[in-house]
């Protein structure tokens, strides 16, 4: 066989076979391309799995780093300090002015709940009164907090809390607390976290 024999070239310009066979051969084409494609999912999945891996240890990695640098929120000591702090120095100042009278821990039909009164002993009427229930563990450490305002006028308030608290008035309130956690040992530190003055002074 001459170079110039061995150099030809094949071109297949059209084929012809029965219907029956070209079925049989696109079915036969068909069956094979079944482990291919397996195989290609397989190494997708695996790729994805490898990726979604390594983002999620970036994402753990920068939460800790995160979490070591900013000191947490359930610092009682910086809870417990920084809340009354907030707002305008003359309502800081007046936060002393405002006392708590019989608090105390009762049983109700959901639960536990704090009940007392909060009294207005300074000379400014008062639109907001905030106060902040600390539950106490058996270290006598905050383990929860919730804050709740008995004095709130605003275009949603109703009934009594729709009213300022004027100077030497008192007004009861009273706290569900049966989301508190279970390490919750039944005591409580309330405090007056804030208050907001009304429009007049020395009364509403």
């Amino acid at each position: 066989m001459s170079q110039d024999a061995a150099s030809n070239q094949v071109v297949v310009t059209d084929i012809r076979m029965p219907f029956g066979s070209m079925v049989v051969f696109m079915v036969k084409w068909a069956v094979a391309a079944i482990p291919a494609l397996l195989i290609l999912m397989i190494i997708g999945a695996l790729f994805s799995t490898l990726v979604v891996g390594l983002l999620f240890s970036a994402a753990i990695g920068s939460r800790s780093l995160l979490t070591s640098q900013v000191p947490t929120a359930s610092a009682p000591a910086a809870t417990r300090e920084s809340r009354p702090n907030n707002g305008p120095p003359e309502t800081a100042a007046y936060l002393p002015r405002v006392s708590l009278v019989g608090i105390r821990v009762e049983d109700s039909l959901t639960g536990k709940g704090v009940f007392g009164e909060v009294k207005n002993n300074g000379d400014r009427a008062l639109s907001k009164i905030e106060v902040t229930i600390y539950c106490l563990g058996r270290d006598k450490k905050p383990v929860f907090e919730k804050t709740y305002t008995p004095v709130l006028v605003g275009p949603f308030s109703f009934g009594d809390e729709a009213q300022p608290l004027k100077p030497g008035y008192s007004r009861k309130f009273g706290v569900r607390l049966d989301d508190a956690p279970s390490d919750w040992s039944g005591d409580v530190d309330v405090k007056i976290t804030a208050v907001t003055f009304a429009d007049t002074k020395g009364g509403a």
